[in-house]
């Protein structure tokens, strides 16, 4: 019975975090950043070619059967799995869903969850003096 109390429990299911990291001298970290939302841009406005969408795809189904040699990680996703969607699918599923993504689909996405007012930056190191204001991150 103590399933019951608990089945309703999905932190974080509103939220995430899309991440795009780079490594790059301070003098051109900003060129940088505005070469990432350059490519937010792309995205929201043209669709994805057939061979970018398979090259993604592929990634994708790759890190999720890497992901399967660590029992951690394979915990980890049934937990997810349990918390999101009150079921569990198999990889053969996953990975079939993937495929049925479409470009249109990726950019509807991108639309979305590309906007400015909810982009933050994070830049580690030595900055010497970078700065970066939020009017810059138009994309």
């Amino acid at each position: 019975m103590a399933y019951s109390i608990y089945s309703d429990l999905s932190p974080y299911r509103d939220t995430g975090t899309l991440c795009v990291y780079a490594g790059t001298s301070a003098s051109k970290a900003v060129e940088v950043v505005d070469l990432i939302l350059a490519e937010f841009h792309k995205l929201k406005q043209e669709s994805l070619t057939a061979e970018e969408l398979t090259r993604a795809k592929d990634q994708v189904k790759g890190n999720i059967l890497m992901g399967l040699e660590s029992s951690s990680s394979r915990m980890a996703n049934l937990a997810r799995q349990e918390m999101y969607f009150k079921q569990f699918f198999t990889v053969d599923e996953v990975i079939a869903r993937i495929n049925e993504v479409e470009a249109a689909q990726v950019q509807a996405m991108a639309q979305r969850l590309f906007d400015p007012e909810r982009i933050a930056v994070t830049l580690l190191g030595r900055l010497d003096g970078v700065k970066l204001k939020r009017d810059r991150l138009v994309c």
